[in-house]
């Protein structure tokens, strides 16, 4: 409790507007860029097929440009993108969904800016790897104090990111008699060996391990849509009911209603695809790609997956009324009763595809954090860094679920902030990055 309100309640009423200003501030892109995220997107297909089948040399300190991607996806395609859906829907209702939904499309355009500046901006280190992400447009075109706040904040930040990951985990293992120490400590060991390999070790399991997750958790997500084909016309227009009208807005626009909808709905829209915040852009600044729209470009890839694989979370919570049982606690537990409906063997298809999806999503998250890291202590002190780490995944892994889903809201807004101004300004003046190289 602070000042008579729980960290909830302060979450709802302080946070929305900053959290509106993101949403806006990804409108004014989609706007300022043509809508590239739909313009581009022949284009996006082609790129990805290309890093994909037309393989070239890998540099020491480079990987290629789908490699980077997934490394990317692999922090945004995470639990939160299981999870999100049930809570939104709980939370603010079906209308809730449509709202976050239209945060990813118009997110994938400030997601395009922010990956192209990236790149641009990018500066090769001594040892031949780079340093990028929003540190260095921040200290490039802004002031390096600003830069060195961003990546202050962002490391704290993505840490407390990785411990939600682990605690939502370890909430779900525990259903099946594993302690939650044993699987922060399971977590924080896997973390440290693979971020002590560097992005190579990194990005070649994160380019196996995104495929098959969205795979597997897709596939089991359809399944249960196609036994209730019939039913998800009805489900749209719950949805959209529910967006312009009593269930979701109370009858008044500026209605309680209104305001949770937006809150939970938009905001985790903005949480998802990482719109505005600029931590997805730190490992697209290690691609061996040297044309940096083209990166921007193929980075909607990632947008795109999100929002497919929430709007199948979301039908799939529908479609089951597990979002109206008083019965079932919020969070993964949600998806866990729907999924147990439609298969006898869902708690193996539902903790693999959440171990996938954490393990993924917290090694991501911590590579980024290192980035930054590195950036504030010029490239020293990495061994702090890796102990760190590996205690906040083991501490988050015991910690309360709600709190942590609504304290990273305080953390998340801070970061976004410093770099969505920057990357509006940037857009505004440096037309030039954003033309095709043809």
């Amino acid at each position: 409790m602070l000042f008579g309100y729980s960290v909830k309640e302060l979450s709802e009423s302080l946070l929305l507007i900053p959290l509106l200003c993101l949403f806006f501030g990804s409108i004014f892109l989609s706007f300022k860029t043509g809508f590239v995220q739909l313009r581009m997107l022949p284009h996006m297909v082609r790129l990805l097929f290309k890093s994909l089948f037309r393989q070239k040399k890998e540099g020491e300190h480079t990987v290629l440009a789908h490699k980077a991607l997934f490394t990317a996806m692999s922090t945004t395609i995470g639990i939160g993108n299981i999870v999100s859906p049930a809570v939104v829907i709980r939370l603010g209702g079906p209308g809730a969904l449509l709202g976050f939904l239209i945060a990813i499309f118009f997110g994938a355009a400030t997601n395009f800016v922010e990956v192209t500046l990236a790149m641009h901006y990018r500066t090769k280190r001594e040892d031949g790897s780079y340093s990028g992400g929003p540190m260095e447009y921040l200290r490039q075109e802004f002031h390096p104090k600003l830069a060195a706040i961003y990546a202050f904040l962002a490391a704290i930040l993505l840490m407390v990111w990785s411990s939600n990951q682990a605690n939502t985990l370890a909430d779900i293992l525990q259903t099946y008699g594993m302690p939650t120490g044993i699987t922060g400590l399971l977590m924080a060991g896997l973390v440290t060996f693979y971020l002590m390999g560097g992005i190579k070790k990194i990005g070649n399991l994160s380019s196996k391990l995104v495929p098959f997750m969205f795979v597997l958790y897709c596939g089991a997500a359809l399944w249960i849509i196609a036994l209730n084909i019939e039913r998800v016309p009805a489900m749209f227009g719950l949805m959209f009911e529910s967006f312009f009208t009593a269930h979701g807005a109370t009858g008044v626009l500026l209605g309680y209603g209104w305001q949770k909808m937006l809150r939970w709905g938009i905001a985790n829209g903005i949480y998802a695809s990482e719109a505005g915040i600029g931590t997805a852009t730190i490992p697209h600044s290690e691609s061996g790609a040297q044309n940096a729209f083209d990166q921007g470009v193929l980075s909607m890839v990632s947008a795109y997956s999100i929002g497919f694989i929430c709007l199948l979370s979301g039908l799939v919570i529908l479609l089951t009324g597990t979002w109206q049982d008083p019965n079932v606690s919020l969070g993964i537990n949600m998806v866990a009763v729907a999924f147990a409906q439609y298969f006898p063997a869902s708690s193996v298809i539902l903790v693999a595809s959440v171990f996938l999806f954490a393990f993924g999503t917290i090694l991501g998250n911590s590579f980024n954090g290192s980035q930054c890291y590195l950036y504030l202590t010029k490239n020293r002190g990495m061994g702090f860094y890796y102990i760190l780490v590996a205690a906040i995944v083991y501490i988050g892994s015991i910690f309360d679920v709600e709190l942590l889903w609504t304290i990273k809201d305080f953390f998340v807004v801070p970061v976004a902030l410093i770099n969505l101004i920057g990357i509006i300004v940037l857009a505004c003046k440096r037309k030039d990055i954003f033309k095709l190289n043809k």
